[in-house]
């Protein structure tokens, strides 16, 4: 997976520039978990287009970011963002105890082999502060479609859902946590207020088909869904 790693731009994206939609979804979903005091220390990690480092600046924040992959730190860097590469994730965090008060880590626990999980949420969980927060984004398997992310990238080897994204935080150390859906459609207007109905009434088909096949039935059916843990 290395080769793929370090050109993970070229290898792993649509195109070599930022996503804009990526700044309306994290505004709808994530801005309101980020501290009041502007001089609160905030990474994120797994940089990707930076388009959280982005939104870290335009939120009045000092952007600090991560990564394993070369080319998605030259990418950032190049846009202006503090960014740096490390080899060793776990290591890093391990070196940095009690210093930020927000972490971000959207879309990089599904690319951690599942035995080093909990070492990771546990090294994530010792660079808060008292208090601090961690977003962990992931794919939804519990989603009808979260397969369609998951599998989108060869480079992820772990899943989850709300029950054994769960099991791994408690194991970390974390006690207090909640889960929410990635809400992506998030442009005003008729068309999206449209969408979100219909997509309500397909999640109420699958609800009850799974009450009938005495399957599993989550609450969360996003194709994303997050967890916010404090310490």
């Amino acid at each position: 997976m290395k080769s793929i790693f370090d050109k993970y731009i070229e290898t792993s994206f649509d195109g070599p520039s930022q996503a804009i939609f990526k700044f309306r979804q994290f505004e709808k979903n994530y801005r309101q978990y980020f501290p009041l005091n502007k001089a609160s220390q905030v990474l994120d990690i797994g940089i990707g287009r930076g388009e959280m480092l982005e939104c870290m600046r335009r939120w009045g924040y000092q952007e600090n970011g991560i990564d394993i992959s070369p080319s998605t730190v030259e990418f950032c860097k190049k846009l202006g963002y503090r960014c740096d590469t490390t080899m060793d994730t776990i290591s890093w965090m391990n070196d940095h105890p009690c210093t930020f008060d927000l972490v971000t880590c959207l879309d990089v626990l599904e690319h951690v082999p599942r035995e080093s999980i909990i070492n990771f949420i546990s090294a994530l969980r010792g660079m808060l502060t008292e208090g601090g927060k961690a977003i962990i984004q992931v794919p939804n398997l519990q989603s009808p479609f979260g397969y369609l992310h998951h599998f989108n990238d060869i480079t992820h080897v772990t899943g989850f859902v709300e029950h054994s994204l769960a099991q791994v935080l408690l194991a970390a150390g974390f006690q207090k946590f909640e889960f929410n859906g990635f809400e992506e459609i998030c442009r005003p207007g008729l068309k999206s207020f449209v969408r979100r109905h219909l997509r309500t009434a397909y999640w109420n088909a699958i609800r009850a088909l799974r009450v009938i096949n005495t399957n599993p039935n989550p609450r969360i059916l996003n194709p994303v869904f997050y967890a916010v843990a404090f310490k």
